[in-house]
């Protein structure tokens, strides 16, 4: 056991001798795979080099354009090279350009000739010429410009197609309903015409069985009227004898007006001298006086007449003593009111009354004709001619629009004033002008026939004169109260 423990003390273990040889060993290979690595990795950052130069050289690793290359590769996804993204930028710009990638420089160069070509020859001759020796960004730029107006104009036309489009659509609607409507009014007109025609037809097959009838009928008129002939040219002989007859008196009595006319030397003394009544009796101490013309005679109320002597002849120059006017009328009696006396005359009972219009057994027929002043203002009144009728129509005559053998008077205004003819131009002018022409031609053709046929005219203050109403206005108002009763 001694020996045992001394060996063991004394004498190191053989497995550390072993450890230590073996790390000896280990330490040795590793400093000569070190050296090894050291060599290649030398050879390696040698080749390196060498390519880094042939690619790029320190001058232009310094340029800014690599730089930005460098910043962009960096940024790529993937982080390839630099010369990695500049060839992944060429095979992008060539795909751009040429379409293909897989195509030589010179193939791209003749595409981008003949693309600048077909440019030149689309673009105008003065764009054309600015292309030549321009970078292609430059000729990119403008073709791109030049591709912009020309898409303007061309959205522009196709604008304008869409608009005539819409239009010829409406234009086309349109037509169509004009169409359809015209085939309607087509077939109604068909159905019309089938109508009528159907009418016609049967209107021709009633002709055709009527006039067998017909026929029949006329065979015995004819019979009857050869028999009624001979006795209607008796009746007509007859009445040509009468009929010639009656002319030749109408003519003789003409004839006879005419002369008792001129060797009476007054157109209307006839008429004028048959005293339409008389003045019964003076009402005293009031300026009034009664009449013998009442209700029965239909005497209305504000007539004037003017009053004669019953001594005296009636002429035209024959002067009247007064005016008197009605302003109550009885049954038998009126009051009427002294209006006028003529100085050196008195008003007294038993004498004539007279006034043109009014008659109590009778009305007078009148024509007017001309312009009339009514109010005294000089100038012609534009409804006298109609105050004038409506006041003899008021007084019981009657009022005729053209002359007749029947008309008793022809009362006369002034002539009408024909104007100037005006522009022809100027319609209301010309229409004023050519209603006084036919004014001015009635005017002067009533006169004409009034002498032809004999009858009496009257101007416009004789008129009212043997109206009474000589000294005032028709258009003066009555002032005094008519509608107490009678008898007072």
């Amino acid at each position: 056991m001694a020996i045992a423990g001394r060996n063991v003390q004394g004498t190191p273990p053989p497995y550390a001798l072993i450890v230590l040889v073996t790390l000896t060993v280990i330490l040795a290979a590793g400093t000569v795979w070190m050296y090894l690595k050291w060599s290649q990795s030398n050879q390696e950052l040698a080749e390196m080099r060498q390519t880094q130069q042939s690619l790029l050289t320190s001058g232009e690793a310094k340029d800014q354009p690599y730089k930005t290359a460098e910043a962009e590769a960096l940024k790529a996804e993937g982080r390839p090279s630099v010369v990695g993204y500049l060839l992944g930028q060429r095979d992008e710009l060539r795909v751009a350009i040429a379409g293909d990638v897989a195509l030589s420089n010179a193939d791209v160069q003749k595409k981008i000739d003949a693309a600048l070509r077909a440019a030149q020859v689309s673009l105008e001759k003065a764009q054309a010429a600015s292309l030549s020796g321009l970078p292609l960004v430059e000729v990119i730029k403008t073709m791109s410009e030049a591709y912009d107006t020309q898409s303007q104009a061309l959205s522009d036309r196709g604008n304008t197609l869409a608009a005539a489009e819409e239009s010829a659509k409406q234009a086309h609607e349109q037509m169509q309903a004009v169409r359809t409507n015209a085939d309607q009014y087509a077939a109604q007109v068909r159905s019309d015409m089938q109508a009528r025609q159907a009418k016609v037809e049967q209107y021709l097959k009633e002709w055709d069985a009527n006039l067998e009838t017909v026929r029949k009928d006329l065979d015995e008129l004819e019979q009857t009227l050869n028999t009624v002939k001979g006795l209607a040219q008796d009746e007509v002989e007859a009445m040509q004898k009468t009929l010639n007859q009656t002319k030749r008196r109408l003519q003789t009595l003409i004839e006879k007006v005419q002369q008792w006319r001129k060797e009476g030397g007054i157109d209307f003394t006839g008429i004028v001298s048959q005293a339409d009544g008389k003045i019964v009796t003076m009402v005293p101490g009031q300026n009034l006086v009664l009449i013998d013309i009442g209700q029965a005679e239909h005497l209305p109320l504000s007539l004037r007449f003017e009053v004669f002597s019953p001594a005296e002849r009636i002429t035209e120059s024959t002067p009247s003593k007064g005016t008197i006017e009605v302003v109550r009328v009885g049954p038998k009696l009126s009051e009427c009111q002294i209006m006028r006396t003529t100085p050196g005359q008195s008003i007294i009972a038993g004498d004539l009354i007279i006034n043109t219009v009014y008659d109590r057994q009778n009305s007078y027929v009148f024509r007017v004709i001309g312009e009339f002043d009514l109010d005294g203002s000089g100038k012609p009144d534009p409804n006298g001619a109609k105050s004038v009728e409506l006041l003899i129509e008021r007084w019981g005559g009657k009022v005729v629009p053209e002359l007749e053998v029947q008309t008793d008077f022809l009362v006369v205004g002034s002539e009408p004033q024909v104007p100037d003819k005006p522009d022809e131009f100027d319609l209301a002018a010309m229409s004023l002008y050519e209603q006084k022409l036919k004014e001015h031609k009635a005017y002067i053709d009533a006169q004409n026939r009034a002498v032809a046929l004999s009858i009496p005219m009257l101007n416009h203050k004789r008129f009212l004169y043997l109206l009474g109403l000589g000294n005032r206005s028709l258009l003066e108002p009555l002032d005094y109260d008519k509608s107490d009763p009678w008898p007072p």
